[in-house]
Order: structure tokens, then sequence, then C-alpha cells
């Protein structure tokens, strides 16, 4: 739609990304078309909007004020100062741009009103430390797509106030022709032009070339009209050689304009619900997925399921408050991403206890977190308007993933839909005196849920629902944990539960909401006050009718682990026999087993475990028995426990080396026999051997191995020391080994098969033979992961997830 028709004068308000010659271009421009406007600007160099209203008789040029005053202005085109973020905070941009407009429309209501973007210094990037800029570490193009939503939220108030029948507020999108721009002239694609510097003739000043891009812009938005086909030259003559603009160049800066123009109309349009009508804020964006309420719920009465680690990435999304998962806080150093992180931070005392920024490194080029990250665009459900509010001054930026951005429910309102990257939040300038602190992000149609304490979100609960028991190992983050002492542990006001853990309330919280046995592993360095401590807890706030499940640490002699690692230090301090780490392991575990003991008066509430190493047939001798223990005159360790764990995995080592060659070989035939159906030959032969090792003749870890040789042997040591046998993880271990690891095709090939009919009906077998030799329950590892070449952990692939998998688990 064009303007023209109803515009006759443009007034410029703004600075030097104005300047003297952008005018004349734009008003070149207008009149090879047809379109006799006058042009004039009102410019201060460096002012921000309030500066150019309070002194305005002192503007380069006109006096914006004066001009409107007359009542004949009908383009008034705003721009604010640059950095952007410090006069948001500083110099109230929303409400000045609001100020100038209403002045506009008080004196000529028919007036359009723009807000120009613009863009940041070029040396914006990783490392960079730019003087009153605190975003000045981001990447440029970074910038400037993070940025574009704050120059929307510029126009809420004005848009709000404005009178009935006068035109919304928009955008002229230059900044975002810039970052499209700085994309084709990578890709080779802007014909004489190999870097977006070369648009400029500082690090932030357009030269000839540059402004003539961002005239383009101007005019594309002012009359709605495209571009293409303007003459490259819109001066009568050029004024310097880097003004010059070819035929080519010219006509691929006018398709740029054209596209930065349509799709920033189109973004407000959706936000408006139609062109010219600007729709409640509420409305904007992504509709919300339906929830996950119509899967079959879980029939199974004896299953157990780890719960997957917290962290940015998960799909699991048990939360409702998203930043609980959030990536701990990164300080970008040295151009890189990546620079000082939580605990560098924290040593520096620019962390409050609960983890909220109180100052960023004067050298840093930023500080940010990251949430909702690389999730599957299969996680549909996930999707939807989020709610990021916080408490004290300033405003976080939101960046990545969330757009729409616009003010919302006391704080901002953005959209999310899974794909590549995540949402990132990076903190402004903290004022010491009321810093950022108390960020949450939450689903809009779950903001009342979470105000009004629920904890989780109610997908994942639907999903989950119906276990019997939750092992928590890795919501305690055990592998590898640094947690020795109760004033470290994990607390409900921690910014983020994806650094060290989740607050053992929570964990209780969640055991009662299901109503289902918790499963506690305590880390390797867990003082005795720490341990006595959660079982305080645990015993005061959990469902007296449940059971909680105590275990000492993960795993303590596979030495991918650190805590197998330092439990040999320990071995060889105490005893000179570093081959005693498992000896040491069951001798801290009877203690902190003791400790539970203690708390819990009632021993029918509480159940004592001790693991061993499952394919190590004899290796839990040195476990129960530990000579070495019993030398110094305590007692065999097994007598502190209730509870014998093992492991139920399964997967014939399928393609490890020795394999590695018979499956690439399946997979050929596989191709050869079945064109449309490249996968089918190799997935059935690959269920075969996972079943048996027929193909290989070598069935160490498959199903019928379980069944017929491991389980029955733990099943006679269980019975032998008076424990019952039960499993601490179970399911597949489908995953590639050696070379296979990082080869493709297997990659496809294991993700694909971990989720067949044909893996279906081998839980189902190996279920039926683990519930002949105990009670109980079979306990998949884990609930909710997506799968990669590092495996398919995951029961479900995503909370909207069905698969032959989960429903043999779920039915039982």
């Amino acid at each position: 739609m064009s303007l023209m028709s109803i515009l006759t004068d443009i007034l410029f308000v703004g600075h030097s990304l104005v300047g003297a010659e952008l005018p004349p271009m734009v008003q070149s421009a207008l009149q090879d078309r047809g379109h006799e406007a006058r042009v004039e600007a009102h410019l201060i160099p460096g002012a921000p909007l309030q500066f150019n209203w309070d002194y305005s008789d002192a503007s380069h040029g006109v006096n914006g004020r004066a001009r409107l005053e007359t009542g004949e202005v009908d383009v008034l085109i705003l721009t604010e100062a640059v950095p952007l973020d410090n006069h948001v905070t500083w110099s109230d941009s929303v409400g000045q741009v609001a100020r100038w407009a209403g002045l506009a429309w008080q004196k000529n209501p028919e007036t359009q009103v723009f807000v120009y973007e613009t863009w940041h210094s070029l040396k914006s990037g990783p490392g960079v430390a730019i003087e009153n800029d605190a975003d000045s570490g981001l990447p440029w193009a970074t910038r400037l797509a993070n940025d574009l939503p704050v120059w929307e939220s510029l126009t809420e108030k004005a848009n709000a106030e404005r009178p009935n029948g006068s035109d919304p507020v928009r955008i002229i999108p230059a900044g975002q022709a810039m970052l499209l721009a700085d994309a084709a002239a990578k890709a080779g694609e802007l014909p004489g032009i190999a870097s977006i510097n070369e648009l400029f003739h500082d690090d932030i000043h357009p030269n000839g070339k540059g402004l003539y891009l961002v005239a383009m812009v101007q005019f594309a938005s002012i009359t709605g009209e495209n571009p293409e086909g303007l003459p490259a030259r819109l001066f009568r003559t050029w004024p310097n050689r880097a003004a010059i603009v070819s035929d080519d160049l010219a006509f691929a800066m006018q398709r740029i304009a054209w596209k930065a123009v349509t799709d920033q109309r189109a973004r407000e349009d959706r936000r408006q619900g139609a062109a010219d009508t600007l729709a409640p804020v509420q409305q904007a964006g992504t509709q919300i997925q339906p929830d996950v309420l119509n899967f079959p719920p879980i029939t199974n009465t004896n299953l157990a399921v780890g719960v997957a680690g917290i962290s940015d990435w998960s799909v699991q999304q048990p939360f409702l408050d998203v930043m609980k998962t959030a990536r701990p806080w990164t300080a970008h150093m040295n151009g890189q991403w990546e620079g000082l992180g939580h605990d560098d931070l924290a040593a520096a005392g620019r962390l409050d206890p609960n983890g909220w920024l109180l100052s960023a490194p004067p050298e840093a080029g930023g500080v940010s977190t990251i949430l909702l990250t690389d999730l599957p665009p299969e996680a549909a459900g996930i999707a939807g308007r989020y709610i990021m509010r916080w408490k004290g001054k300033g405003t976080p930026l939101l960046g990545g993933r969330a757009q729409e951005q616009h003010p919302e429910a006391g704080g901002i309102g953005f959209d999310f839909q899974p794909g590549e990257g995540g949402v990132i939040i990076t903190m402004p300038a903290i004022d010491p005196s009321d810093p950022i602190r108390d960020i949450t992000v939450v689903r809009a149609d779950r903001m009342a849920d979470l105000d009004a304490g629920r904890l989780f979100n109610p997908d994942w609960l639907n999903r989950i629902r119906g276990v019997k028991l939750i092992r928590l190992m890795d919501w305690m983050e055990t592998n590898n944990s640094k947690l020795a002492a109760l004033v470290d542990r994990p607390k409900m006001t921690d910014y983020t539960w994806a650094r060290k853990g989740v607050p053992v309330e929570v964990m209780v919280a969640l055991a009662n909401e299901l109503n289902a046995d918790p499963w506690f592993t305590l880390p390797h360095l867990a003082e005795d006050d720490l341990v006595r401590e959660y079982a305080r807890i645990v015993q005061s706030e959990l469902r007296p009718e449940r059971r909680a499940w105590v275990e000492y640490s993960n795993e303590m002699w596979n030495e991918m682990f650190g805590q197998a690692r330092w439990a040999k230090e320990r071995a060889a301090e105490r005893w000179g026999d570093d081959q005693a780490g498992v000896q040491y392991y069951a001798m801290r575990a009877a203690e902190i087993a003791g400790i539970w003991a203690e708390v819990f008066t009632d021993d029918s509430r509480l159940v004592r475990v001790i693991a061993t190493h499952t394919g190590w047939l004899g290796r839990e001798a040195d476990i129960l028995d530990a000579p070495l223990v019993v030398a110094e005159g305590r007692p065999e360790p097994y007598r502190s426990f209730d509870a014998y764990a093992v492991t139920g995995y399964f997967s014939a080592r399928l393609v490890d080396d020795e394999k590695y060659a018979m499956v690439k070989e399946w997979l050929a035939e596989s191709r050869a026999a079945d064109p449309n159906n490249p996968l089918a030959l190799a997935l059935a032969r690959g269920a075969e051997e996972v079943e048996d090792g027929r193909h290989s003749g070598k069935p160490e870890g498959s199903i019928d191995d379980m069944l017929t040789n491991v389980f029955p042997h733990h099943a006679e040591v269980a019975r032998d020391h008076g424990l019952e046998l039960v499993m601490y993880e179970g399911g597949s271990h489908i995953v590639g080994l050696g070379a296979a690891l990082d080869d493709p095709e297997i990659a496809t090939y294991l993700t694909t098969l971990s989720y067949t009919p044909e893996i279906g009906a081998l839980y189902r077998k190996l279920m039926a033979g683990w519930s002949e030799l105990t009670d109980a329950p079979f306990n998949a590892f884990v609930d909710i992961s997506y799968p990669s070449k590092w495996g398919s952990w995951g029961a479900l692939r995503h909370l909207g997830d069905d698969n032959p998998r989960w429903q043999a688990l779920t039915k039982g």
C-alpha cells in the first residue's frame, strides 16, 4: 500500500546515523517515483530523543518540535541514540517516542510515525569492551538480531496512547537490512562487496554505499513500494568514490531493502491482526500447542525410571520455570562465546549467594545464559508464548530464538519454537543498588500455576505419572560431583538447577506429586552433615506411605567417573591398594546407610541400596564382603543394606570394533535389498543380534545372556546375603563404540533401531525374565532424552513421542 497520496512533508529526528546526506537521498528516490515530498531533518549528533526534545532549538537543521507544531508533518521518523540498551534504561526511550508521536498526532492525527532501527559499532564482538556499551562483547550480527525486539518495544507506549484513527507506529528496519547485507556479502551475493565493512567509513557510520541501502529501506517503508528499479545514483554527482553504487549493487540492495521491509511489515501485521489495526500484545505470535493429554496412561504397576539430567538442551522440560534449566553464566572473553564461568564469577565476588549477577568483569564482552537450546522440531509441544519476569533495575536482553518480543504481564513476552540455537538472556549494565535478580521464564498459559507455587510441567507429569519409583541420580548431578558441605547444597533459590543439581525439597515434592518412591544417590564427597540433612528432609516431607531409597554415589567402579578414581586414591591411602576402590566404596556406603537409618526410625520407610559392577561376575564379593574393611574390625558391608542393585542393560555390544564391519555389511546389503526401505534388513538383523548374538556368535550382553547368565548369578548372590535384588538402571545400551561412534550412518541406524517394534519386543522379554527373579521394578534409564550418536537413552524422545519401546515399558 502506498502512503504517498496523503504524504507531502517528511521529518527525521535523530543524530548522525541520519546525518546530512540521507534525507536528500530519500527525497531523490521519492521524486524519481513521482512523489513530490519535502524531506527535512532535526539533527543533534549523538543525542537521544530526550535531549532532542529538551534542546530542540539547538538542532543542526530544522527545529523538530516547531515543525510538528505547524501540523504540516505527514511522516515523522524518529531514531534513538546507541548503545540502545543504555538509552532504553536511562533515557526513557519508550516515553520519548510516545512524547514526539503525541505532539505529531495532536497537530495532525494523520501523521505516520516510524522508528528508524539502526545498529551498533562494527567493533562489537567477543572479547571487545566498548565504553558505556555493556553488550559490546556480542557479535555485531547477533546484536542486530537481538535488538530488533527492543526497537519494536519503543513503539508500545505510543501505540497504546495513539488517537482513534491514527496509524500505529512502525519500524523502519535498516538494522535488519544491514544484517541481510552482511550475510549477502559473506555469501558473495553483494556485487563488488566482500565484507559489510565496505559499506562503512568508520565503525558505525555508513559511507555512500551504505547510505544507499538505508535510503532504499526508508523509501520502501514510507511508500510501501518495492524500490527495485530506482536509479543507482541518487546524487546529482557522486560525492566521492566510496559513494559509487553500480547498477548490479543497487539492484541487490533494493532487493535486500524490500525483503527487510516486507518481513518487518509481516511481523507487525501478525501482531496487529490486520494491516492497520494494532491488536493486543497478548494475541501475538506462536500458537501454543495442545498439552500432552491424549497418550495412554502407564498401566505397568512395576515400572521405575531414572529422570534425565537438568540441562538447557533437555527435551524433558520438567519445570514450569524454564530458567531453572538455564546454563550457568558465561562471561564472554578473548573473542569467544566461552570465557569466565559461574565459579570464576563467584570467586571474584560478582554473584550473590543465589547466583544472580552483581557486576560484570570490565574486560568481558557480556554475561549471558541460554535455555531451550537445540530442541528438536518434533518437540512442538514446547512451543508457545513465554513470559520473562524479574526484579531489579534494568532489562535483561532476550535474543536467539526469543521472537516477537513485547512488554507483557509485568515482563517481556516472547514466542518460542524449537529448533537450532536457544533463547539467550544477556544481562545489561548492573545497578549495584538494585541488581537484576529472580528471573523467571514460564509459558504464558502456565504463569498462574507458577505464581501459585507449583513446580512441575504438567505435560511431563502426564507422561510419567504411574511409575512406581524414580531414580534421581542425574537430577543430583551425582557423577563427578563436587558437592561435599551442607552449606553448598542446591537450594530452592538458586538461579539455575542445571549447575550443581536439584534441591532435595524439589525431588521429594516430585515423589509426592507422582505418589512414587524416590531413589537418592548421595555424592561421593558428601560430609556427614549433608547426608544427615538430606535424610532429615526426606523423612519429614515424603508422604508416609512411600519408601525412600538411598544409595551412595553411582558406579564407584566405573573409572569414566571421577568418583571411581577418587575411591581408588582413598583406598591406596588407607590400605596401600589402589585396586580396592570398591571396598572403600562399600565402607563409606555402609556409613551413609547408617546415618539414614538413624534418622528414619521406621525402617519400613527406608531401602538402603548397595550396587555392583553387573557385568563383572564375582566382583561383588569385594563390595559385599570387603575383606580390607572387615580386617579393620568393621562388619561386612552387606549387613548395612536392604537391597542389592544391578543393571538391566542389553546391547550385545552391537557396534563395537569387533562387530563394526559386520554391521556395515548389513547396511550395504539392506540398501541393495530394498532401496525404498534401506534399513529394513539391517534392523531385523540388529534386533536378532541383540537378542542372542546369533549373527556374530558372541552373545555377551545380549538379552539371552542377561536372562540365562547375568541375572541368575546376581539373584543367587542377593539370596545368599539376605538382600532384595533390585535394578538401578536398565534397558537398551545400544550405542556405537570405538570407530563406530563417529560414523553418521551407524548413528542413524542405531537411533532408528532403538525404537523399533523388535526392540519393544525385547524389552517385554527382558522384563518378563526379570520379574521371575524379583518383585523389584524394572528401572528404565531414562524417562525422556533425544537420541544422538552418544546413545538412545530416552524411553521417550520428547514429550509428544510414542514408540514401541515406551509402549512395552508402560504396558508391562
